[in-house]
């Protein structure tokens, strides 16, 4: 049930309200927000309440973090005067915490009721916060107590909704008791569990969607009384690029009400500051990631607020900031040269023997004056001022620049490479500079969610899994369970396997004939590109590139074991050129689909990027059945289309397995979009 439109009147809204009011025997657990009117969140509000007024024992309240779940929760339970049981989940939440309270008195450990315990005796709504972070038996635990009215507790007793048993250990769940669930949505950047698919068949659903504008700017006047009503304008109108930029996929991170109300609280408080501090002390942390520092600078700056300046590096640096700051040489420049290289590869700021070092001289570097050439060792940027760069010599810059040309030719070398080869192909990667972070950023991310703590069985020590009790009763000693690192030694745990990533391109000779017409090929190769500059090195998985024309459904371009460096990419790139000049015209599309689903194996990733000339060749939506295979994750891209046919077979393939691309820009968000999708699931 996904409650979204509000219809009742004013006078029925009042009277639900009055309805559904209590007296609360312990005023003390009526929560008492500070809460700024506002026609978005009141409509939520507004919705909850009659979900609430008719019964509805469960809410499911999702929206992404910092959009005013809580405030909302809140404020509702306190204009019904309802008391509160408030419990926030998170990845070691295990079942015995959900339902009871350890605490240590007068040396021995003693077990207390739980918020949900107390809730349910007591009658109170209990609010769980963070739900989509828990393990899924606790989820299921919340859902089978709802379904079935009665869950078993640790001591013997149990909770039903048996209100005449004389047995002493039932114990009667109150018939106001309720429970409202917060979560966030699935997936990236939260990476929780996907609660409303899960728990919508007995939850009643809530969106809290972004703010609007128009409340947007009610709740930053309330916080901010002293500041001026343009500067309030302006923040709301970024705030709405930042929305925007986030629903379109070009920023992964949902930036919402509260940084921009700690941005009008900073404003308020410390007026001296000025917009540009209040807001970099925000978004400080954000600037550790660079692809979305870019981000934020483009959108900050088209409405004049200047971040990532000098005077902010200052700041930073005089506070203990990690993100680099403006440096002070310790040494004159004398001569260029590369370096020694640390072994250990340790922040080096200001000085001129490291190579890989900032904010130093004569050595390569970043952000330093007098260096060869630019080398980054992945440490943050101490950055030297314009005038301490004027300070080198003429005649060092002109060594700096003939070692730089030296640096190239050398490289160009290893390569096997041309400076023509280099240029054509360094055009092409600053083509997909961006969309190469964002790939990176989210598959860096998938990382570290595989590597979070699991619960590790077959322990000596920890938890007792409830699944062994009988062995434990028998003596056995490893029947606890643990939360740990997944690659712990002592753990069961096995190593997850790479990911198959099959990336299916059309080298056909439309591609080449109707290059000039929409680009379609120059899409084609930026998109290739991007996955192998974003996958190349990631043992996490194993990648291929197969093209198909008129004269082979099957071209091997790229297997797991090719060393994908600049030069091998190139080649690889060129090569695709040449097939779409010199093939038989023709096509294979379908012959490539079936080849690639039927060779892939359960859960590989399988994307096909083509254009939609089909009709020629008699290709039917039906011929293109293999991309609903239930164990691959098969996807179609059209990148060109004469008139409206690739439209028209993208909207008629289910399952959203196909999409249409015609702008060069958009084709490397849907890619991300596809892989991160498929590796999340």
């Amino acid at each position: 049930q996904m409650v979204e439109k509000n219809n009742t009147s004013p006078d029925s809204l009042e009277h639900i309200f009055e309805s559904c009011k209590r007296t609360p025997s312990n005023p003390l657990l009526v929560p008492n927000p500070r809460f700024e009117e506002n026609p978005g969140q009141s409509k939520v509000m507004m919705d909850m309440l009659e979900a609430h007024s008719v019964g509805e024992k469960a809410l499911l309240i999702c929206g992404y973090q910092g959009v005013g779940k809580n405030k909302i929760v809140d404020h509702l339970l306190h204009k019904l005067n309802c008391e509160r049981e408030y419990l926030q989940l998170h990845r070691d939440t295990t079942i015995q915490s959900l339902l009871l309270v350890p605490s240590v008195e007068d040396g021995r450990i003693v077990y207390h009721d739980s918020p949900l315990v107390r809730a349910a005796i007591h009658g109170r709504i209990l609010v769980l916060d963070e739900a989509d972070k828990a393990p899924v038996e606790v989820v299921a635990l919340l859902k089978g107590l709802i379904e079935d009215g009665q869950l078993s507790l640790p001591d013997g007793r149990m909770l039903c909704y048996d209100q005449e048993s004389s047995d002493p250990d039932i114990i009667s769940i109150h018939k106001d008791f309720a429970i409202w669930v917060l979560t966030n949505p699935a997936g990236y950047p939260f990476h929780g569990n996907d609660l409303s698919r899960e728990m919508a068949d007995v939850f009643s659903c809530h969106i809290v969607p972004p703010m609007d504008t128009e409340s947007h700017k009610r709740i930053l006047m309330s916080y901010g009384d002293s500041v001026h009503p343009r500067v309030i304008d302006k923040i709301v109108n970024v705030w709405e690029d930042l929305r925007v930029a986030h629903q379109n996929g070009t920023m992964t991170y949902p930036f919402s009400v509260r940084e921009s109300v700690n941005v009008i609280k900073h404003l308020n408080a410390f007026p001296d500051d000025g917009i540009e501090d209040a807001v970099d002390n925000v978004i400080a942390f954000d600037r550790l990631d660079r692809g979305l520092s870019q981000h934020l600078d483009r959108v900050f700056g088209g409405h004049g607020i200047r971040i990532l300046t000098e005077e902010h590096a200052v700041n930073k640096k005089k506070f203990g900031g990690s993100d680099g700051g403006v440096s002070t040489p310790k040494t004159r420049t004398s001569s260029p040269k590369h370096g020694k290289t640390d072994p250990d590869n340790a922040p080096h700021v200001g000085g001129n023997t490291w190579a890989g070092g900032t904010g130093g001289s004569d050595t390569a570097g970043l952000g330093g004056r007098g260096g060869p050439y630019r080398l980054d060792s992945g440490h943050p940027v101490h950055q030297v001022s314009d005038e301490m760069k004027k300070e080198v010599s003429e005649e060092a810059k002109r060594r700096a620049k003939k070692m730089a040309e030296e640096g190239l030719e050398k490289k160009l070398k290893e390569l096997d490479m041309g400076k023509l080869d280099w240029n054509r192909y360094n055009n092409l990667r600053t083509q997909v500079e961006e969309p190469i972070v964002q790939l990176k950023s989210h598959l860096k991310d998938l990382k570290k969610r595989s590597e979070e703590r699991v619960w590790m069985k077959n322990q000596t020590t920890g938890e007792l899994d409830e699944n062994r009790i009988v062995d434990a009763l028998s003596g056995e000693r490893d029947v606890f369970k643990r939360r740990g690192n997944p690659d712990d030694t002592n753990s069961n745990a096995l190593h997850s396997e790479p990911v198959t990533i099959k990336l299916i391109v059309d080298i056909s000779a439309s591609m080449y004939r109707f290059n000039g017409y929409d680009q379609r090929l120059e899409r084609l190769l930026e998109a290739t590109l991007m996955m192998m500059e974003s996958l190349r090195g990631d043992r996490r998985f194993r990648f291929h590139i197969v093209g198909h024309n008129g004269s082979s459904p099957m071209i091997p371009l790229v297997n797991p074991d090719t060393e994908l460096d600049e030069a091998t990419q190139l080649r690889v790139l060129e090569g695709m050129v040449a097939n779409t000049q010199y093939t038989y015209a023709g096509d294979n599309t379908v012959e490539a689909i079936s080849l690639a689903v039927e060779e892939a194996t359960k859960g590989e990733l399988v994307i096909i990027i083509s254009d939609a000339n089909l009709e020629r060749y008699d290709i039917t939506v039906d011929d293109l059945a293999p991309l609903q295979a239930k164990n691959v994750h098969a996807h179609l891209i059209f990148i060109g289309s004469l008139g409206d046919e690739a439209s028209e077979l993208a909207s008629c393939i289910p399952n959203e397995r196909a999409q249409v691309c015609f702008q060069s820009s958009d084709l490397p968000l849907i890619m991300k979009k596809i892989v991160t999708n498929a590796l999340r699931q």
